[in-house]
């Protein structure tokens, strides 16, 4: 009877630790995911800008963030470091250059390809909408926010004849509507998510004018602050 019970618990053990360690990849995979997003939208503000010093800080930031988020995966990928260093080499080079607005034209290719890579790798692991907590929640929530991030931006450089635009997947519009829901129901449970849905309602407006080309640089600012406060959760 007591061999049965430590075989049982030995089972449980190895199947929390199994559990432990799926969600651990998971969050690993998200945050990496978030800097990648953060990479794409801080490379379209540099064009955006003219690559001014203050969007090329924080391009360099982003950079440094996704490096980081890449050494931590626990499933290293090497089809998906492969890319990541060559956005590096571009993102390098671009630098070097006199600035030039048609550098929107192999980005938009280099972060296609990194979006079919991640999407591949993302399939093999458990979604964050299996393990609810608040903690994953807000990871979730913020995958959608910097994806609105990245075409809003890439949006901004059409209207000076850039590239990066597509009409697949879900419109802007939904998304945005889909971010402001999850936002309200995040601050209706805790007070502490409130200055983050006040922030998110200052920009909504600006967010859903992205074909009108207003305000890129109130939205890049706002994003920095909400950003700021989801990293103090």
């Amino acid at each position: 009877m007591k061999h049965t019970a430590k075989i049982v618990l030995l089972i449980s053990f190895m199947f929390l630790s199994l559990v432990v360690r799926a969600d651990s990849d998971v969050e690993k995979f998200v945050q990496f995911k978030i800097s990648s997003l953060q990479l794409v939208s801080s490379f379209s503000s540099y064009i955006y800008f003219e690559g001014d010093n203050r969007n090329k800080a924080r391009l360099n930031q982003a950079k440094a963030l996704g490096d980081q988020a890449l050494l931590n995966l626990t499933v290293p990928n090497p089809e998906l470091s492969l890319k990541w260093q060559q956005i590096s080499d571009y993102l390098e080079s671009s630098q070097k250059l006199e600035f030039d607005v048609n550098l929107e034209a192999g980005w938009s290719i280099l972060q296609g390809e990194l979006s079919q890579i991640i999407a591949i790798y993302e399939s093999t692991l458990p979604s964050l909408k299996d393990t609810p907590s608040t903690g994953h929640k807000v990871s979730e929530m913020q995958v959608k926010m910097e994806t609105i991030l990245s075409r809003y931006m890439a949006f901004a450089n059409s209207t000076m004849g850039g590239y990066g635009i597509t009409s697949n997947g879900t419109p802007l519009k939904e998304q945005i509507k889909t971010v402001t829901k999850d936002i309200a129901q995040l601050a209706e449970g805790n007070e502490k998510y409130q200055p983050l849905a006040r922030k998110w309602k200052y920009i909504e407006k600006t967010l859903l004018a992205y074909n009108s080309n207003v305000a890129p640089f109130v939205v890049m600012h706002t994003y920095v602050k909400m950003r700021e406060l989801i990293s103090a959760y």
